[in-house]
């Protein structure tokens, strides 16, 4: 959980919001040519999604230079963080959508599995669910050769059906997320003081270990496997992006809107932002809910990455003080 880039100059990870104040001419960087600034699929992303373009001239003014993940040939991922050549970010944005046309919504169902455990009252959603992926994968499937997709779809019905059992024995009953915290220990006053320690980690671990056996704190919070549970790839960036999820459902530095559709698109970016940001030396954000979440993850694993904050208004000049490692 320590792998990081290496540049000749420090590389920061900037938040939507940096690029887009930039543009905007909301905020000055000092000096920023110090800095290798980077993006990721996940801005990219972000950017489709809320339909405003302005921070690709943010990352333009910057010269901001995209980082990837190495996928092999079967587009799983090889955990290798590499740094792209230059490409102008108007030009990258177009070759994304491009690269996602048609496939847009491909994983929206697991929105409806994420929102119910943070208390949405969606179960007639949630139960159409294991269609809805049985249906995605036959269309996704359709230019791979019979014998192979007859496999692929096989596999997808199997699971398919498990989940429909699943979904009817454990998430018919809704539950509040506040029921769901206090059951593990975790109150509004308790949370509260583990969110200004300096190992929030470890805090509420011990709050909540009593309640959940035979698991320990690192496979919890997603930094090492589970024990019988195989196929599932296991990434630096993945993991963070995963434990983001775990204190937000905890109730540390918690975003708004968790259960609200509308919303937890953008909560589930954030934590793919800090994952990625994760090989970098610095995380910055105007949020302050993604950099205290992030500080917690990153002071944990002892991870390179600084998580900054800044206070916005309009005017305010960004200075860094970030060194290479």
């Amino acid at each position: 959980m320590n792998s990081y880039l290496l540049s000749d100059k420090p590389i920061i990870y900037a938040d939507m919001n940096v690029f887009r104040y930039l543009a905007c001419d909301d905020i000055s960087i000092l000096e920023p040519e110090r800095f290798k600034w980077v993006y990721s699929h996940v801005h990219l992303d972000e950017i489709h999604r809320n339909g405003n373009q302005d921070a690709l001239e943010g990352m333009k003014m910057l010269k901001a230079v995209e980082i990837c993940d190495v996928l092999n040939q079967d587009f799983q991922s090889e955990g290798n963080i590499v740094i792209r050549d230059y490409i102008d970010p108007y030009s990258r944005y177009e070759q994304h959508l491009d690269a996602i046309s048609g496939y847009e919504g491909a994983a929206d169902h697991i929105v409806e599995h994420l929102i119910r455990s943070f208390g949405a009252d969606n179960f007639k959603e949630l139960s159409e669910t294991p269609e809805q992926m049985r249906n995605e994968m036959e269309r996704i499937t359709s230019i791979i050769p019979d014998g192979r997709r007859d496999d692929l779809i096989e596999k997808a019905s199997r699971v398919s059906k498990e989940l429909e059992v699943a979904i009817e024995k454990h998430l018919k009953n809704m539950l509040p997320i506040d029921k769901t915290r206090r059951a593990l220990g975790v109150t509004s006053e308790n949370r509260k003081a583990v969110e200004k320690s300096e190992s929030a980690i470890d805090e509420i671990w011990d709050l909540i270990s009593p309640s959940i056996p035979n698991i320990t704190k690192n496979q919890f919070f997603g930094f090492e496997p589970i024990t019988g549970i195989d196929g599932v790839q296991h990434t630096q960036h993945g993991a963070i992006s995963g434990a983001h999820i775990v204190l937000n459902m905890l109730g540390i530095s918690s975003d708004k809107g968790l259960a609200k559709r509308d919303k937890i698109k953008n909560i589930m970016s954030d934590g793919q932002h800090a994952g990625m940001a994760s090989y970098c030396n610095a995380l910055v954000s105007a949020d302050r809910g993604i950099i205290n979440k992030s500080m917690c993850i990153f002071s944990y694993l002892n991870n390179i990455t600084n998580a900054l904050h800044f206070e916005y208004q309009k005017g305010y000049q960004l200075r860094l003080e970030v060194s290479k490692i």
